[in-house]
This record gives C-alpha cells, sequence and structure tokens, in this order.
C-alpha cells in the first residue's frame, strides 16, 4: 500500500512538473465575425478549436480569452469591431491577464472566401514565434473546425506537420507504384494467355484433344488473373 501511495505522488509530481514547463497562452480572435460565414460562431468555434488543440500539445496550455479580450478593450475604450486594434494593445492585454503567449487569429473576406492569419506573439518582446496563413471558405462548423486545427497544428508543431505530410507522399507514391506494378503483372498474365491461345489453335488443328483442354484452361485463367489485376490497378489509379 506504501508502494502505491509513493507511486501515485510521483506520478502527481512529475504531472505537475510537466504542466509547469508548459507556457501560457491566450487565444484571441481578432476583428469582425464574419457576417457571410454559414452558421456564425465563427470566432467561439475557431477560438475554442485553436485553445484545445494548443493545450494539447507539450508545450503549451491555452484558453480561448476572446471575451475577456474585448470586455477589456471596450472598457479602456480601444475597441472597434473593425479589427484596428493594434499588437500593442493587445500585448499589453496579455501582460494584465499574465500569459506568455498570444495566439491572435485575424479572418479578412476576400471575396467568397476568408483569409485567416494566426500569429504566435510573445507578449514580453513582441517577436512573432511563429506564423501561418490560410484560406477557407468556412462553409460549415466541420470545416471551420478542421481549418482550426490545421492553423494550430502548423503553429505548435510545424516539424510533426511536415513529417505526417511527408508520409502522406510516401503511402500516395506507394499506392501509385502499386496500381502500376498490378497493371504490368495483369498486362503479362493477359499477354501469357495469348501466348498459350496460339498452343491452343496448334493443338486443336493437330487434333491433340487433352493438350488442347489443358491450354485452353491455363489460357483462360491467365486472361481471367490478367484481367483482374488490370481492373485493381486501375481502380488503385482512379480512387487513390
Amino acid at each position: 500500500m506504501k508502494t502505491v501511495f509513493i507511486a501515485v505522488l510521483i506520478f502527481c509530481g512529475l504531472a505537475v512538473a510537466q504542466r509547469a514547463d508548459k507556457q501560457d497562452v491566450a487565444v484571441y480572435m481578432a476583428g469582425e465575425e464574419p457576417q457571410g460565414a454559414q452558421g456564425q460562431g465563427t470566432h467561439r468555434i475557431m477560438g475554442g478549436e485553436l485553445a484545445k488543440a494548443i493545450s494539447r500539445s507539450e508545450k503549451y496550455s491555452a484558453i480561448d480569452r476572446t471575451e475577456d479580450f474585448l470586455k477589456q478593450l471596450a472598457a479602456e475604450h480601444k475597441y472597434q469591431r473593425s479589427g484596428a486594434v493594434n499588437d500593442e494593445q493587445i500585448r499589453e492585454l496579455g501582460k494584465q491577464i499574465g500569459v506568455q503567449l498570444l495566439c491572435i487569429s485575424r479572418i479578412t473576406p476576400t471575396g467568397d472566401a476568408y483569409y485567416l492569419e494566426t500569429r504566435l506573439l510573445d507578449v514580453e518582446t513582441a517577436k512573432i514565434q511563429n506564423m501561418t496563413t490560410e484560406k477557407s471558405y468556412l462553409r460549415d462548423t466541420e470545416e471551420k473546425i478542421r481549418v482550426a486545427q490545421k492553423i494550430a497544428a502548423e503553429l505548435i508543431d510545424p516539424e510533426k506537420l511536415e513529417k505526417e505530410g511527408k508520409q502522406r507522399q510516401w503511402k500516395k507514391r506507394a499506392i501509385l507504384f502499386t496500381g502500376i506494378g498490378l497493371d504490368v503483372l495483369g498486362a503479362g498474365l493477359v499477354g501469357y494467355g495469348l501466348y498459350r491461345n496460339n498452343d491452343v489453335k496448334r493443338y486443336v488443328k493437330d487434333d491433340r484433344v487433352e493438350d488442347a483442354k489443358s491450354a485452353t484452361t491455363i489460357r483462360n485463367v491467365a486472361y481471367i488473373a490478367g484481367g483482374a489485376l488490370i481492373l485493381s490497378g486501375i481502380s488503385i489509379h482512379i480512387f487513390f
């Protein structure tokens, strides 16, 4: 029992230490709520998703503080819903809230789509630690969540995102070469079937019935197997 208690204490200590190593990030959705985005609530949805994704990283602990920022800005008469609040004002609020980093995301209408610019800003040094941009139509909640998660991944762990991208490219190439291999093998079998078809004709002409039957079976199997492989390869090219 004592051993279990000590193990629990060690685990709790490690958890606290890990939490202490994380930097606090305040998420702020700047500018106006996009009026053309279907379903509205874009700031709330994307701010929440950014905070959730960032908090799940090993480096940061985040919370969506957009409403807190807006209240403070309104109280200080600095706020305009047009998004005219500058980074310096936002930095000062970040210091007041007591965070080390700010995740500032601005959504700008561009025709029928939206341009999203998101920065990870150090409140003390004003240094931009990372920055990412994205274009999206923000048609529905699923798209808003997907875009927010992609932005968060690019901000907090670009190396992991690049690695995953390379893995996807490798898988895509592997599937492509598999399809090509199936096509080549299938064509080879069909070619072998054509070769055996000449034997069938020759055996029939020479009245070699048993040999003709055997050659016919082999020919048909080659045709069927080759055709199936070719169709499989074509299917891979179409669907993958």
